[in-house]
């Protein structure tokens, strides 16, 4: 039955969630009411909500937002909470809803590749200090701050390709840290990266491919 209250509510409130779509019974996806999703693609959508035993829950894969659904609904429109409230707890079973919390995602929900999985290692270029020298290569080129998280630090970049790609790179000799600019498809798919050195290092761009038949073109995931 709460099940069943939750899609109606969330259905009630569809009309104001860009690109609202209904991926299966219990698996939502819109743009991110909280950060907006993607400013410069208007088709990115990657705020979800989905169910976990009985409850529905709301995660963000853009900003790292996680909610109840209620606590959602709460966000966008307080009177209809009162309502949702009234609705689900009417017969007494349940007193209030469960706090917001960081939840492990469903299972449902598209997880990361091994490749994916190998940038947590990195520190993308937004958590960097300032001072950090590095970081020129951001502001030499006038990269807008809202696309730092794009690029990735490596400290040492011979060592952390042969932890992907393994002898890739024979001998760590001379290992060096370089900016690190992954290559995704128009599917979203992690498919190459390239080393970029930031200090005198040659040659100045090292591009390792997972799959070969990708055209190495970057950018592709945000174009419409």
């Amino acid at each position: 039955m709460s099940s069943y209250i939750d899609i109606k509510f969330l259905n009630l409130l569809s009309t104001r969630l860009e690109k609202f779509k209904r991926k299966s019974d219990y698996l939502f996806n819109f743009r991110c009411p909280h950060c907006g999703d993607s400013k410069k693609s208007c088709s990115k959508a990657r705020g979800f909500v989905y169910r976990k035993k009985s409850d529905m829950f709301f995660k963000c894969h853009n900003c790292g937002m996680g909610q109840t659904l209620g606590n959602l609904i709460k966000f966008l429109d307080p009177t209809m909470h009162k309502e949702y409230i009234f609705e689900r707890f009417k017969d007494g079973k349940v007193q209030e809803e469960k706090p917001e919390f960081d939840f492990t995602p469903s299972k449902t929900l598209k997880s990361k590749t091994a490749y994916e999985r190998i940038l947590d290692e990195l520190v993308s270029f937004d958590k960097l200090v300032q001072t950090h020298p590095a970081k020129q290569f951001v502001y030499k080129r006038l990269i807008p701050k809202e696309h730092w998280d794009k690029f990735y630090f490596c400290p040492k970049f011979y060592e952390w390709t042969n932890s992907i790609v393994p002898n890739k790179f024979p001998s760590l000799r001379d290992d060096h840290p370089r900016v690190v600019i992954p290559f995704y498809d128009r599917a979203g798919n992690f498919f190459a990266f390239q080393g970029r050195a930031f200090g005198k290092e040659q040659p100045k761009y090292i591009t390792i491919k997972f799959d070969e038949t990708k055209q190495k073109i970057y950018g592709l995931e945000r174009l419409i």
